[in-house]
């Protein structure tokens, strides 16, 4: 019979910058007093220089900073610092601090300020964890901005047409690649119905079903002849992608084309011709 083994929690390490060695002992044991609800080992550096050095040789999920050894300078030096080592949090433990120093310690990138007079285990552990969660709520926010940036600089220069619309087909954004084609630029068309670009060429029961398709949720596809701000036709092959919200309902629409036109313009060009001047489309057509 298999046993299985759970396993405790790495502590979360924690390093202390302060010139005052009877802190980092009353801290420890508060710290350690609290150990059901925060397991963390606690390290101390007596200055900036020394905090430099261990931040290097070590890695550390937190730092206490005490800011009544040092001045605003040397907060924002410190700051820097842990922004260049992967943007560890830190917290200020502070004496009798007023509104300008408490403004310029926030604005010198601090997670949290503890007054030294509410310094307690219950309220150390307190701040700790919304420190902690905060850094995690920054950097998802920050991934999700990168991934945000990465997918719009995707998109921008995309050799495929792509527009976007509400659930109504009113036109909200569309690409460069779809400003080069049509004619169009994206000002003479937010706002305005995708219908803009039909052309007669492409029967209305198309563009029923289309309709009918993504306002049920589904994707549609197929090939479309539409027509430029010139009047000169084009064809696509399009994909219309629904998007829902959290409530499932369809509010927008992304359509996505692939510009058809020449290719098929040089498949008509090079189509088979037999010497009784029938056209081949496939190696077994025949004339009669």
């Amino acid at each position: 019979m298999s046993t299985s083994v759970k396993l405790a929690p790495s502590p979360l390490r924690v390093l202390l910058v302060g010139s005052q060695e009877e802190d980092f002992f009353l801290i420890r044991d508060m710290l350690a007093r609290n150990g059901n609800s925060l397991t963390a080992e606690l390290d101390h550096a007596v200055g900036i220089e020394e905090a430099k050095v261990m931040l290097h040789r070590g890695v550390y999920s937190l730092v206490l900073f005490e800011h009544e050894t040092v001045d605003t300078a040397a907060t924002k030096l410190l700051s820097d610092l842990l922004q260049a080592r992967g943007a560890i949090p830190f917290i200020l433990l502070t004496e009798h601090a007023d509104e300008k120093a408490v403004a310029e310690i926030i604005q010198a990138g601090a997670y949290d300020l503890m007054e030294k007079s509410q310094l307690n285990g219950v309220n150390l552990v307190r701040t700790i964890r919304c420190a902690l969660n905060l850094h995690l709520i920054q950097q998802e926010r920050q991934v999700a901005e990168q991934a945000l940036s990465k997918l719009a600089c995707a998109v921008e220069n995309s050799a495929d047409m792509i527009l976007v619309t509400n659930s109504d087909g009113i036109i909200e954004y569309v690409n460069p690649a779809f400003e080069t084609l049509t004619g169009y630029s994206q000002k003479e068309l937010i706002g305005k119905s995708q219908i803009i670009l039909k052309s007669e060429f492409q029967a209305p029961l198309l563009y029923r079903e289309l309709w009918e398709t993504i306002r049920t949720g589904n994707i549609s596809r197929g090939i479309v002849v539409n027509r430029k701000k010139n009047g000169e036709v084009y064809y696509v092959d399009e994909s219309v992608s629904p998007i829902r919200n959290a409530e499932g309902t369809v509010t927008h629409l992304v359509w996505n084309e692939r510009d058809l036109t020449e290719r098929l313009h040089i498949e008509a060009r090079v189509a088979p011709v037999a010497k009784d001047g029938c056209h081949r489309t496939t190696g077994r057509g025949s004339c009669s």
